[in-house]
């Protein structure tokens, strides 16, 4: 998706609405256009995720994958955005020292990963294995100001995040869902969009994971959670499980689908091509998902709590991470 996402609203006992700004088809630009003209358009189009858009792209065209879209520059990628938002942007939001130095050491020397990881974290444990014990033991280390920084950013979420509510679950997204969506474009009836596109499903299965569903809805700060865990993934060069769903995303779909891996989620392509050049172009990203109607974006914005706190509701838009900028209009009288 390319725009912006308006948030206005959410005081004085109103509730929070969603709109969309300034939405461009990124798609549409590349109609008429030979395959490999259309890929280098997206590579220029999409700042967020650009290697995952390109490497959909071209699986959707058929073109051969440039060695600049393999699996460790896509890793790359997810790792940088997970890293700026946990290190920079949501310290700030918290009042808390952006971690800068981290941050360059995290994108500039790969070789350290697992060390600034046990760094990061204050544990040589795994946090992805831990029971709810354990980790309300592990937060429960950033109360003081000299533990490790992730334990203190985390603790600090999890306070802002309480009782703000924006928990939603809903059924993962398939193959199947999105074969739905790609007949309904041939006019086979309207589809289900309501899916959860997003990183979470990968991380579900896991002890920590469990142990925060609580009530059994996925909380925002699950969801940060789930960032936290594919950040240290990324940083040990542990990452099989981001990659894990996307065979058999491409073993279930039609010639001209191209999927790959995005920082958001599952990242689809779909192209229809007639001598030569493109005739139709669809890419089905995770805000595509999240945004339509009843989508997770807009069902959690709907449930949060009118009169929050900025800081909370700075959490919520970083677990929900949508990939367009979003700005706030508060209420301003009742």
């Amino acid at each position: 998706m390319i725009g912006t996402i308006c948030l206005s609203g959410g005081q004085y006992g109103q509730p929070w609405h969603v709109q969309t700004q300034s939405v461009v088809d990124a798609g549409l630009l590349c109609a008429g256009l030979p395959p490999e003209q259309a890929m280098a358009l997206i590579g220029r189009v999409f700042g967020l995720c650009r290697v995952a858009h390109m490497a959909a792209s071209a699986r959707a065209m058929g073109l051969a994958l440039p060695t600049v879209l393999d699996h460790t520059r896509m890793q790359d990628e997810v790792l940088q955005d997970h890293a700026l938002a946990l290190l920079v942007t949501l310290p700030v939001h918290l009042n808390l020292p952006p971690q800068r130095e981290s941050l360059c050491r995290v994108l500039q020397d790969r070789q350290t990963g697992q060390a600034l990881a046990r760094e990061l974290t204050g544990s040589n444990v795994s946090l992805a294995h831990m029971n709810a014990q354990a980790f309300e033991a592990w937060l429960a280390t950033g109360r003081t100001e000299n533990s490790a920084f992730l334990p203190r950013l985390f603790n600090r979420c999890q306070s802002a995040l309480e009782g703000n509510g924006a928990v939603v679950s809903m059924p993962e997204l398939t193959p199947q869902s999105v074969q739905a969506w790609l007949a309904h474009e041939r006019g086979q009836g309207a589809p289900v969009m309501a899916y959860d596109a997003s990183i979470w499903p990968d991380y579900a299965h896991y002890p920590v994971m469990q142990a925060l569903l609580g009530t059994g809805e996925v909380t925002p700060f699950a969801r940060l959670a789930a960032r936290l865990l594919e950040f240290l993934a990324c940083l040990e060069d542990q990452a099989e499980t981001i990659f894990a769903r996307v065979n058999p995303f491409r073993a279930n779909m039609e010639r001209g689908v191209g999927v790959a891996r995005a920082a958001r989620g599952m990242l689809v392509h779909a192209v229809q091509m007639h001598n030569g050049l493109v005739t139709d172009y669809q890419i089905l990203s995770p805000t595509f998902w999240h945004m339509a109607e009843n989508g997770l974006f807009r069902q959690a914005v709907s449930r949060l709590r009118s009169g929050c706190a900025k800081v909370s509701l700075e959490c919520v838009l970083a677990a929900l991470n949508p990939c367009v900028p979003v700005t706030v209009e508060l209420t301003q009288h009742a």
